[in-house]
């Protein structure tokens, strides 16, 4: 695991009032989902069932799928692990710049791999294909079609694609209807960050039922603790009640953005999501970033994004009132 990405605010001394290093969604957990956990908390006496099958269920009535396409894993990073432990000594091909856990995977379980650009894709499809949808850091995306054409004309390369903050954009779907149409596709979902519990580690894979049993067979037991699959029932049955309306959330962004655009010395890049990435057209981002730590506020330093040239921020929206402090940090940065 590479340390600076996601949130890092474990490696901060002093105290973070604004945390813009995050994509979570920045209202915080639903209070029902908090409620529903305390309610829950008995349950740490007992073992929780090895596999998180109750979980299976919940998901296939969503998603109007098999239970049997569905794996919940320890977040979405025991995903990866897992397939990339599955294709051992496979090749890969990641579109990038990207989530560098998918490389860390491949790196550790001997996947021969290469990064490439998202408008070269076709010409270097290998025995598995790592593509966020939406991507992060740059927020852009492949539209439905994209990916069906990928995958339906490449049946011999398998298709991860990274659905982490599809409920972030309004500019694609989930590709979660192709995986009974298509056996080389292999769909990652988080509920981490949509409801923001990235502390209790659950997410899930979608994808044809003979893979599913591949990969569950590698799997260690437990790795859904028993707090996680509460929430994660509840989560499922609650699910639109508790999902936040997108449309307001880019709206927010948009603002955000606009204001952005009038601090010099940075160019705010495009996106399709609630997160982006901003240029520094003067100074380093790591001085900025400790520049802002003093002054409460943590961003992330996107440099060591692979294949990213150049000194990069990646910030997410988060309350008008954080918004408006850093505009006025970088304002006087500059």
């Amino acid at each position: 695991m590479l340390n600076g990405h996601g949130d890092d605010l474990h490696l901060i001394k002093g105290q973070i009032k604004h945390n813009f290093s995050s994509n979570v969604f920045y209202k915080g957990c639903p209070p029902a989902i908090l409620e529903n956990l305390k309610n829950q908390l008995h349950n740490i006496q007992n073992y929780p069932s090895p596999a998180a099958e109750e979980l299976n269920i919940c998901a296939s009535k969503r998603y109007n799928l098999s239970a049997e396409n569905f794996l919940f894993t320890n977040g979405a990073i025991e995903a990866f692990y897992l397939i990339a432990q599955f294709f051992r000594r496979k090749s890969a091909t990641i579109v990038g710049p990207t989530f560098s856990e998918y490389e860390d995977a491949c790196r550790i379980n001997k996947v021969n791999y290469k990064i490439v650009r998202k408008n070269i894709i076709q010409e270097h499809c290998s025995d598995l294909v790592f593509i966020c949808n939406p991507n992060n850091p740059t927020g852009s995306v492949f539209s439905f079609k994209q990916i069906e054409q990928l995958v339906k004309g490449n049946p011999l390369t398998t298709f991860v694609i990274d659905e982490a903050y599809i409920e972030f954009t309004a500019a694609t779907t989930t590709v979660a209807p192709l995986v009974e149409q298509y056996s080389n596709l292999i769909i990652v979902r988080s509920l981490t960050k949509t409801f923001t519990i990235p502390g209790l580690r659950l997410g899930y894979i979608i994808s044809n039922p003979m893979l599913i049993e591949c990969l569950k067979a590698i799997r260690i037991p437990w790795s859904v603790n028993g707090l996680a699959l509460s929430a994660g029932k509840f989560l499922f049955e609650n699910y639109d009640e508790l999902l936040f309306d997108v449309h307001d959330l880019l709206e927010e962004r948009k603002a955000f953005q606009e204001q952005l655009q009038r601090v010099s010395s940075i160019k705010v890049q495009p996106t399709n999501t609630s997160y982006f990435l901003v240029k520094l057209l003067k100074g380093k981002a790591s001085e900025l970033k400790n520049f802002l730590i003093e002054r409460g506020i943590l961003i992330r330093d996107a440099t060591n994004f692979t294949n990213l040239e150049g000194e990069y921020i990646r910030l997410s929206v988060q309350s008008h009132l954080a918004n408006q402090q850093i505009i006025k940090a970088l304002k006087s940065w500059v």
